[in-house]
């Protein structure tokens, strides 16, 4: 039988305890207001046994995110509890990359930090955390509360945690229905390639890619084949570059499918024309930081590596690699590839893992998220119904939950996929949610006005404006 937690109702509820979904108290740190959301009463329930990782260190690729980048989280913070770590030993160690990218463990491993800060505070201002505990469902009650289900992983006990507002940063998953549904070249990956499919998620986390490795095994010239054209598809290539030298050594040992050119972030026009690139026009420039590609370029390792492919800037060239665009006029040439790889690598994007709602009714809401490749969030975070509208009092953040940045946050006018960057959501998203979830209690809110937050001066201050540190792309990282 479910009871309620202590202290309820609370503020907001954060369903969820990774990287996103510390990311708006992030943002309350650097901007003074930790104590502020806090003293309202915020519950965090999170499945794993701690706060602040999620996911996020178990993967064995490096970052496309630079170590200046990833500090920002504890630096310059006007509240001392996260501004004291700038001393800790791990993060001494992050200084030392510069501006180069970091491994994902070492992310992690700061958000482990951030989150034994966040946790303490959280608790010693009156509020619930609850790890190793799994939210099940929320339902709306008459009185615009919601009432959040979960249940212990170890005990099997049943929470009810009451809240005025929700936020769900509950990640995202590779469905594997979308390699039955999504054509690649005219068909779907499944079932025509059974038996050798991998998710580049699988892939990329740690020993994923020895499990790719057995679909290789006595093959004289193994062929890899990767599907898609996005970061997690890219990464895949550098990784198995890395870590599977002698199958990989040939030309062409790794094909990459995708549907939309691969992009190149460069902080400003002139440093583009500089290299010879030439891939751009006025509307894939941001209009706020003046940055190429600024959220559909690939950055750090992905990028060398199509740049080393494209030859661009006067690189060698990298004959491993060979991209091939999938156009729709002739798929045949795909077809061919696909049939002769002796695997398949799908990245063909992430869709949200979304807490089941209820309405006072006990009606279930059907969310935009779960019934179509739509964003499931609109510009001001809100979670939206399966008609587009906004859910009342439930905000959603993180990877899959569709956040598209505009106005004042600037992102080039081109850009049509999501924003899923860390540093983005621990300022001015982060910023913005804050806003929301302060003024949201049990009423609606209107989208964000433009902010007065001059984005482009974090990110300069960030380092996000510099070149990457460009190294060869099979250089140990």
């Amino acid at each position: 039988m479910a009871r309620r937690a202590p202290k309820a109702p609370f503020r907001t509820t954060i369903v969820g305890g990774g990287p996103a979904a510390l990311a708006p108290l992030v943002a309350a740190s650097r901007d003074g207001r930790l104590d502020e959301i806090l003293a309202g009463g915020v519950a965090v329930i999170e499945a794993g046994p701690i706060l602040g990782a999620g996911r996020l260190g178990r993967y064995a690729i490096w970052s496309d995110s630079t170590a200046e980048t990833f500090l920002t989280a504890v630096t310059d913070h006007a509240d001392p509890r996260l501004g004291q770590l700038v001393d800790h030993p791990l993060c001494r160690e992050l200084r030392g990359y510069g501006k180069g990218s970091i491994p994902l463990e070492k992310a992690g491993a700061l958000m482990v930090l951030i989150g034994e800060v966040l946790h303490k505070a959280i608790l010693d201002a009156g509020g619930l955390v609850l790890v190793d505990h799994e939210a099940r469902s929320a339902h709306r009650d008459a009185d615009g509360l919601w009432h959040t289900k979960t249940c212990s992983r170890t005990m099997g006990t049943t929470f009810e945690v009451v809240s005025d507002t929700l936020l769900l940063a509950t990640g995202g998953a590779q469905d594997p229905a979308r390699l039955l549904e999504e054509p690649v070249a005219g068909r779907p990956l499944l079932p025509a390639f059974a038996g050798k499919i991998l998710q580049s998620d699988d892939v990329l986390r740690q020993g994923g890619t020895e499990r790719l490795a057995r679909f290789l095994l006595g093959r004289a010239e193994p062929r890899i084949a990767i599907v898609g054209g996005s970061t997690s598809a890219v990464a895949t290539a550098v990784l198995l570059l890395r870590t599977l030298p002698e199958e990989t050594k040939r030309p062409g040992s790794i094909q990459i499918l995708h549907r939309r050119p691969l992009r190149i972030f460069y902080p400003s026009s002139e440093a583009a024309l500089a290299d010879g690139y030439t891939e751009f026009e006025p509307r894939d420039i941001c209009p706020v930081s003046g940055f190429v590609f600024r959220f559909a370029g690939f950055r750090t390792e992905s990028r060398d590596l199509i740049m080393n492919v494209k030859r661009i800037g006067g690189r060698p060239g990298d004959p491993r690699v060979v991209p091939m665009l999938i156009d729709g006029a002739d798929p045949a040439p795909a077809h061919r590839l696909l049939e002769e790889a002796d695997v398949i690598v799908a990245a063909l994007g992430y869709r949200p893992r979304l807490l089941p709602l209820f309405d006072s009714s006990g009606a279930p809401i059907r969310l935009t998220g779960n019934t179509s490749p739509r964003p499931a969030v609109d510009g001001a975070c809100r979670v939206l119904d399966a008609k587009g509208r906004p859910v009342v009092g439930v905000f959603g953040i993180g990877l899959a939950a569709g956040f598209r940045p505009a106005g004042a946050l600037g992102g080039e006018p081109s850009f049509v996929g999501q924003a899923n960057g860390l540093w983005l959501w621990q300022t001015a998203v982060g910023s913005m949610l804050l806003d929301n979830l302060l003024t949201a209690a049990r009423e609606d809110v209107a989208p964000p006005s433009p902010f007065a937050l001059d984005l482009h001066v974090l990110e300069q201050a960030a380092g996000i404006g510099a070149a990457p540190d460009l190294r060869p792309a099979a250089a140990a990282r």
